[in-house]
């Protein structure tokens, strides 16, 4: 089984050894740790991060800045800000640009920083489940618009009286139609 890939971002060494330290006593993680955000960037573009832990006052960019650019390349990462300025300013910046999922104080306790990515984790799985309900749904209407394009009136359903007309197997009848491709592996 694959471990969970986390990655850590401070401008600080100390910190982000201690970050990384507290996280690699968890069995089920990966952890990789950067000083810089946009090593960070590239490591979420190209690989299945599950979760981005980050300081949020930074020289490149601010920790905000940060998840909300992860963000966009891939929404189903769980981002946390770590922060020693405890400020609604912060707090705004970080929703704002990031949707930040959990701000930790600095200094942090291991247990709570922990806690916040172990929940992290579990958001970041329930984000792929719902990111491939989407993708299902996206498919199932494509498929949809091409069976209507080429066989216009085939997704409707017709009214008999007071009564709808639905068939029992309608993958026998595609089949009958000779619609090739259109079986039951289509609903998983």
């Amino acid at each position: 089984m694959s471990k969970t890939l986390i990655v850590c971002v401070d401008d600080d060494e100390t910190m982000l050894a201690t970050v990384s330290r507290s996280l690699r006593r968890e069995p089920g993680y990966d952890v990789r740790t950067t000083l810089n955000p946009h090593e960070a960037l590239g490591w979420i573009a190209a690989e299945p991060i599950a979760v981005l832990v980050s300081d949020y006052e930074m020289p490149e960019m601010t920790g905000a800045q940060l998840a909300g650019q992860a963000k966009r390349i891939r929404p189903e990462t769980v981002r946390i800000l770590l922060t020693g300025r405890r400020t609604l300013d912060v707090a705004v910046d970080g929703i704002n640009q990031g949707e930040i999922f959990r701000f930790l104080n600095k200094p942090f306790e291991d247990r709570n920083l922990r806690a916040a990515v172990a929940e992290a984790v579990q958001r970041n799985q329930e984000l792929l489940a719902l990111s491939g309900d989407r993708q299902r749904r996206e498919r199932r209407e494509q498929l949809r618009k091409a069976l209507e394009a080429e066989y216009p009136g085939i997704s409707e359903v017709q009214r008999t009286g007071a009564h709808y007309e639905v068939s029992a197997d309608p993958w026998s009848e595609a089949m009958t139609l000779g619609l090739v491709g259109l079986d039951r592996k289509l609903e998983s």
